[in-house]
């Protein structure tokens, strides 16, 4: 259960003892009663009513009876198998990283050569701030147990999960890759220039430029049949780079995404062909923005809107659920 409420209401279900993850802004966030919760900052937030800008209320869910155990702890970004290995064998793991930090880049570079990494489902968020104090405001996650926070610290939950009971990750993306050229990179990063197009060497910077491509429609690649995206963020006119929201994999092909028509419509009737009940979720914030949902038109799976969504590895643009059954 996920709902946005008063600072005072999140407390008393603190002190009722409840397992809990909370999204709110940092003041929110440090007004809450020590307990059992981990939280990430971040003001928008996609609910029953409607997407929200709130720097007062939290968005609090409520992990499910079925979770029998849980254990706090942060990871060091340089031990990521602390993250699956931390785990229980029958549950999952709910991960939170301040965006923009080191353990952010570190965590998407990186995490996709951890062992035994899909054992267990992983799933969780980038913090964020709101849009007009990134560079002003540092991002923060913060362990409900003891009140501490960090700007580079990888927060875990692991939860354990009743006999007989799974845990089980999915995808909600709005994307398909298009029919135009394929893009392979030399080197896994966020920034990228130097490229192969359709085979041959190649500025993706000139590209972009020359075709005046549409930044909303993120790269996608084809990993097994699940459409994996990797969104624009700015043109660096200055040293000539593409900068993305998650990186670039070396060796990776990529095509840029289908045009989708109508940016709202097309998530909802996305949302409409996964009639899912979540235990947890979360959605980006770049479908926030493109999709103008902030307002009153109802949202199917709400949770926060996030600087990046964790599906095992790092996805844009994207939402992703834990469903427990």
């Amino acid at each position: 259960m996920t709902k946005l409420i008063s600072v005072s209401d999140a407390n008393a279900l603190i002190k009722d003892g409840l397992t809990l993850h909370i999204a709110g802004d940092e003041k929110a966030l440090k007004q809450l009663a020590p307990g059992n919760w981990i939280g990430g900052t971040i003001p928008y937030f996609l609910t029953e009513s409607g997407g929200v800008v709130d720097h007062a209320r939290v968005l609090v869910t409520e992990l499910p009876a079925a979770v029998i155990e849980t254990k706090i702890a942060f990871v060091h970004a340089l031990k990521l198998d602390d993250i699956v290995k931390g785990g229980y064998d029958n549950g999952f793991t709910i991960v939170i990283i301040p965006g923009g930090s080191n353990a952010h880049s570190t965590f998407a570079t990186a995490i996709h050569d951890v062992a035994g990494l899909y054992e267990t489902p992983v799933i969780g968020w980038i913090a964020g701030v709101h849009l007009d104090d990134i560079g002003k405001v540092a991002p923060l996650v913060i362990d409900g147990r003891t009140g501490e926070t960090s700007a580079n610290g990888i927060l875990v939950l692991h939860a354990k999960l009743a006999d007989g009971v799974n845990a089980q990750v999915g995808i909600i993306n709005l994307f398909e890759q298009g029919s135009g050229d394929t893009f392979q990179f030399p080197e896994t990063g966020f920034t990228a220039d130097a490229c192969l197009i359709n085979g041959e060497p190649a500025s993706l910077y000139d590209y972009i430029k020359a075709r005046n491509l549409d930044l909303r429609l993120p790269l996608v690649a084809d990993q097994s049949g699940e459409m994996i995206n990797v969104s624009f963020q700015t043109l660096e006119d200055a040293t000539h780079t593409v900068r993305f929201y998650a990186p670039v994999l070396k060796g990776e092909a990529y095509r840029q995404a289908a045009p989708t028509g109508d940016y709202r419509k097309g998530l909802a009737a996305k949302l409409e062909t996964r009639p899912v009940t979540p235990a947890f979720s979360c959605n980006c914030i770049l479908n926030f923005v493109y999709g103008g949902l902030e307002g009153d038109q109802p949202v199917a799976i709400p949770g926060p809107a996030t600087f990046g969504e964790i599906a095992y590895v790092l996805l844009n643009q994207t939402l992703v659920y834990l469903e427990i059954g």
